[in-house]
């Protein structure tokens, strides 16, 4: 383009030239014909018009091929192309700035700003091109348009040895770009509004662990002041390590992470906080940064560990004289206080049971409240799950009696042995037993199905009992949700939501299932441990 404006410049120079050059021949080709010493004059002069003509021509083509390459380059461009004299009218413009004016190239030459734009647009374009006439180089963004359009311009003066001949203006449409900024902008300060706005602490960290970003509950929590530059924060010593191997595990397996910790604020105040940590990935799938939740939990932990206090206190309370109870009726069911007669003894052993039932609910509702607190370590050690199973099954044996119902085992495979909570699992076998003898009708048989396979040792107990509907079957291992009332039985619903979580902290599973022949069956999958590895249950 800049060459393209220099040949118009300079075209008149040529046309002098061209001018003065055949002056000159016609001089020289009169001295020829006039001077008598001079051979071959005819041919001479014919000569020296043919080169002359072979010059002219090449220098015409030349300037020719130069104006339609450097057109031909602007109109491929996607831009807005101008050039001006320097008095700002309007010389040259490309294809895409005609299409924009809507009129002919023709129509634009030696026109101004004013006649083409309205008089807001003339007027910002006017002041470019005043700056750039002056020799300044001019680079801004301007709405056009009555603003619907922005585009950034470059303009450059042009420059000969006598001073600036003109102007060159390229005019770039970013309307879209910009557009698109301002989105991003607006979701950026609604983002950070949201994050504003929430009553947890939320802060986002890049991938070196640098704060970037906080709201004001995370200054609080990140040990922050006012006057902190939050680019500079860093770990504690003592936490940095553990915080590290976590923003390593979140970016490198674009997981989430959440933990429950105690943090000391900058107050010095200990409070308890659920932390969850998520990658922030881009649209190339990368993870840029980590976005970071913490909840105050101290109220919660406190009232925890109050209703623990509660529970265990009340549970120890009622244990206590339940125990006692049991003993003495087992004297008097020995008849070490005289004998009974039938209607007594009977008498006696209802009350006893009802004393056990109480000890044992007590005992589950105690248990429940350590696994939901996380407070229970499973203890491994190896056992045999076929007499854990017998061993259940023998405490049961009053309620075989009563029931009249018997129960036979199958076993498949050669190796029952694994390692477990020997304890845990058996009350799970007690649980699962004891409900299948309740509900079973009697006279029957339970059958139960113990046997070795690729997932691990699976137990079944399938009884003959009425038909469970599947809404009740999809909450029976809920807590507080039991199917007792409907037989007029006594339940709180905790023994299979506890024998659930027993099984789950195992990493096993456990199901039911009930079929329309009057047949229910509970089951459950435990896989074999050869190694001991003692752990606090995660309670769901």
């Amino acid at each position: 383009m800049i060459y393209k404006n220099l040949f118009k410049k300079n075209e008149k120079v040529l046309i002098s030239f061209k001018w003065t050059f055949q002056i000159a021949i016609a001089i020289f080709i009169i001295w020829v014909f006039f001077n008598p010493e001079t051979k071959l004059h005819s041919i001479i002069a014919i000569s020296l018009m043919l080169v002359f003509y072979i010059f002219q021509s090449y220098m015409e083509n030349r300037a020719l091929f130069h104006k339609e390459l450097i057109s031909a380059i602007c109109n491929s461009s996607q831009d807005l192309i101008v050039y001006k004299d320097c008095k700002g009218k309007y010389l040259y413009c490309n294809q895409v700035y005609s299409d924009t004016v809507n009129k002919t190239l023709d129509e634009i030459k030696g026109k101004t700003e004013a006649d083409l734009f309205s008089p807001r647009d003339a007027s910002l374009l006017n002041k470019i091109s005043n700056r750039v006439l002056k020799g300044k180089v001019v680079k801004r963004k301007i709405k056009l348009k009555n603003g619907s359009k922005i585009y950034d311009i470059t303009a450059t003066p042009l420059v000969l040895t006598k001073g600036v001949f003109g102007a060159l203006i390229i005019a770039k449409d970013i309307t879209q770009e910009e557009i698109l900024k301002d989105e991003i902008k607006d979701q950026e300060q609604m983002f950070r509004s949201v994050l504003m706005g929430l009553p947890i602490a939320a802060y986002l960290k890049d991938l070196d662990g640098n704060v970037t970003y906080e709201n004001k509950m995370a200054r609080d929590f990140l040990g922050l002041s006012d006057c902190d530059n939050a680019n500079k924060w860093h770990y504690e010593e003592k936490r940095a390590d553990e915080i590290s191997k976590e923003d390593n595990e979140i970016i490198n397996n674009y997981s989430c992470i959440s933990r429950e910790k105690i943090i000391t604020l900058k107050n010095n105040d200990k409070r308890w906080f659920k932390i969850t940590k998520c990658p922030i990935i881009n649209h190339e799938k990368k993870v840029i940064g980590i976005c970071s939740i913490a909840r105050d939990i101290n109220a919660e932990k406190t009232a925890a560990e109050q209703r623990e206090t509660y529970v265990a206190t009340l549970t120890h309370d009622l244990k206590t004289p339940t125990i006692a109870q049991i003993k003495a009726l087992d004297l008097l069911l020995n008849d070490h206080m005289g004998p009974l007669n039938g209607e007594q003894r009977e008498l006696l052993t209802l009350t006893k049971d009802s004393c056990n039932f109480m000890y044992e609910m007590l005992s589950t509702l105690l248990s429940t409240y350590k696994y939901e607190n996380g407070d229970y370590v499973l203890n491994y050690e190896k056992c045999n799950i076929i007499s854990l199973a017998e061993e259940a099954i023998n405490e049961l044996d009053a309620m075989l009696k009563e029931k009249k119902v018997t129960i036979h085992i199958n076993k498949e495979g050669q190796n029952f042995d694994t390692r477990c909570d020997k304890m845990q699992i058996k009350r799970v076998f007690t649980n699962i037993l004891g409900n299948a003898i309740s509900y079973a009708y009697n006279n029957t048989e339970i059958q139960v199905d113990i046997k070795q396979n690729s997932a691990g040792i699976c137990f079944e107990a399938k009884n003959e009992s009425a038909y469970i509907n599947p809404e009740t079957m999809n909450n029976l291992f809920k807590k507080y949700v039991s199917h007792a009332a409907k037989f007029n039985k006594v339940g709180v619903g905790l023994g299979l939501y506890l024998s659930k979580q027993i099984i789950n902290a195992h990493k096993g599973d456990i199901y039911a299932k009930s079929f329309e022949d009057n047949h229910n069956m509970f089951g459950f999958v435990l896989p074999i441990v050869n190694t001991i590895k003692n752990e606090a249950v995660i309670f769901e």
